[in-house]
């Protein structure tokens, strides 16, 4: 039994073992220097990420205004043309207009015209006043809307036309129905 006689050179051995060390250490050093670099590369990542989160939330936030502010604008345009369209249904809108040679009368999509005359203002005063009687005569709350150009009416077809819309007035607040006068000039100045 000899165990003298068996000689094992440990030192090479040990130096393969090192060097084994060694290149394991350098790899693993690498790589944690490249994990970290991942790192930081992903939470450059996450950042970037978090802000256009915070701007993906504003726009969101801004368009969820916008959109409720659409959808007030919407409801109130729809109960205003509800309101216009109940308005429209229960009253009566006549539009009177004058260019110096005749008077136009419209209502409901009829219109009746009506000559002026310089020598007798009598015809138009009476046809007027028949035209307006007959259209107003039902029920429904009127609105006149008398429409004219200054530049092109003359003072008499002014004032007579004032006149028998007077007298249109009264009589209905006579009958008790509701009329509205609104005169409109078109002209330029």
């Amino acid at each position: 039994m000899r165990r003298r006689e068996i000689f094992i050179e440990l030192t090479s051995l040990l130096d393969v073992i090192l060097i084994m060390l060694f290149v394991l250490l350098t790899q693993a050093r690498t790589q944690t220097a490249d994990a970290l670099a991942e790192a930081e590369a992903g939470r450059g990542a996450a950042a970037t990420a978090q802000r256009e989160i915070a701007r993906l939330e504003q726009e969101n936030a801004a368009l969820s205004a916008d959109r409720d502010e659409a959808r007030e604008e919407a409801a109130a345009w729809q109960r205003q043309i509800l309101s216009d369209a109940l308005v429209l249904d229960n009253s009566l809108v006549v539009t009177l207009s004058a260019d110096g040679a005749a008077i136009r009368l419209e209502c409901e999509g009829e219109a009746q015209t009506v000559a002026y005359r310089w020598e007798d203002d009598n015809y138009a005063r009476n046809a007027l006043r028949a035209a307006l009687r007959q259209t107003i005569a039902g029920d429904k709350a009127v609105f006149v809307v008398f429409q004219y150009d200054r530049a092109a009416i003359y003072r008499t077809e002014y004032d007579m036309l004032r006149e028998v819309l007077r007298e249109i007035k009264l009589e209905a607040r006579e009958r008790e129905l509701p009329l509205t006068l609104l005169e409109l000039d078109r002209s330029d100045s």
